[in-house]
């Protein structure tokens, strides 16, 4: 087959949609197949990327785009924009086409374009963080945030009519039947949805991963958050926690990818609350290779997410994987993990801090289970993408 790919991060970038779709890519182009990937040239790098290359038997070729959405999408050169974009497409003739995430320039750009191409379209989603069942005005209005209530506007108008779009696509892929995407779908009777969970590396699998809370040369204790650095992933929060636990030696780390205004703040704020005197260290990671990322997770002691949102959280699944304790709100997959704390503010995030800080037995207790979850939900990687070849094969066929 001849697939085409159009992502707007990828490989070197390291959130979760530039792995996941990195994984699959690199893992059909291994049975055979040919595979193009459509992406961003930029992306929170200091560094901007080749307009082409290839990696790993990928063909990778990337616009100059720069987006905030819902407000602003636009090319940033005369080879980005929509019509080029289309234009890729046609002249690398796919059998199949893979459009990565809505709410994004690699889906809007194609929607007037969806009729005029032949191929069989998949539609893989990512989950809709903007979505909401209902939009509130008030308070936005009531603070005089009128950007905020024009960005509220702009997406319920965007949800309003994504559906119509989505129905275009031969399949819709999900990451989980728990996912507001599937919701979104049963609300608007969308019925070409399946479900292909994500996969982690196996290296996470492995001995050398693996936590056995032998005691430690140290009492430090590692407590380590795999996130992109914004609003919703809610860094904040677990600097204000952290910083109100009742603990000693001690670090908090965290890795994401760009290196943006709300990092910045998270540097500011840790340098105003972290009391340096209390063997509380802070460190934040940013462009780090995937080797480091690895490394993050032999070395922590426990996982802690605080996001608002999520649907089928890869980092939950790599930290289960190696036997590490996890804390998080109540988002996504993390709700179903048997042995996660599941906090619902602040203060229970700091008591759950501290409870595992201060208990090596129950470090242990809740990583052996949180393990023994993953290693029931076939999550390597041969396993999706084999399930996605075979979605795309049906795609093909039922077009023929």
């Amino acid at each position: 087959m001849k697939i085409f790919f159009a992502v707007a991060t990828y490989w070197p970038m390291q959130d979760g949609v530039a792995n996941i779709t990195g994984y699959l890519a690199e893992g059909l182009a291994a049975r055979g197949h040919e595979i193009m990937v459509l992406t961003a040239r930029s992306g929170g790098r200091t560094e901007e990327m080749p307009g082409e290359e290839v990696h790993n038997d990928v063909f990778i070729k990337r616009m100059k785009v720069y987006v905030r959405w819902p407000l602003q999408m636009k090319g940033l050169d005369r080879e980005s924009n929509r019509k080029k974009y289309y234009e890729k497409i046609q002249n690398f003739q796919p059998d199949v086409l893979v459009v990565v995430c809505s709410q994004i320039w690699t889906f809007d750009w194609l929607i007037p374009y969806l009729d005029r191409i032949a191929c069989p379209k998949v539609f893989y989603s990512h989950g809709y963080s903007k979505w909401k069942e209902r939009y509130n005005y008030g308070e936005k209005l009531k603070n005089r945030n009128i950007l905020g209530v024009i960005e509220e506007y702009k997406c319920k108008r965007y949800y309003d009519g994504l559906y119509k779009y989505i129905a275009k696509y031969d399949k819709a892929i999900y990451l989980s039947k728990d996912s507001n995407s599937v919701k979104y779908a049963e609300v608007h009777h969308l019925n070409n949805g399946v479900i292909i969970e994500n996969a982690i590396d196996d290296v996470f699998f492995s001995s050398d991963m693996r936590h056995e809370y032998e005691e430690k040369s140290s009492e430090r204790i590692n407590y380590l958050y795999v996130a992109n650095y914004n609003e919703n992933k809610n860094q904040k929060m677990l600097l204000r926690a952290y910083a109100k636990a009742k603990i000693g030696e001690s670090c908090l780390v965290f890795a994401g990818y760009e290196e943006n205004i709300y990092l910045k703040e998270l540097r500011k704020m840790s340098e105003e609350i972290i009391d340096a005197a209390s063997g509380k260290k802070v460190y934040f990671y940013v462009h780090i290779p995937r080797e480091k990322v690895i490394e993050l997770y032999s070395m922590a002691d426990i996982f802690v997410c605080t996001s608002r949102s999520e649907t089928w959280s890869i980092v939950a699944h790599e930290a289960a994987a190696t036997a590490m304790p996890i804390i998080s709100t109540d988002v996504g997959i993390y709700g179903n993990i048997t042995g996660a704390f599941i906090i619902r503010n602040e203060n229970e995030l700091t008591e759950a801090m501290e409870n595992l800080y201060y208990s090596k037995d129950e470090r242990k207790k809740a990583g052996e289970a949180v393990r023994e979850w993953v290693l029931q939900k076939q999550c390597r990687i041969a396993d999706k993408v084999e399930q996605l070849e075979e979605e795309l094969i049906s795609c093909i066929r039922s077009a023929c």
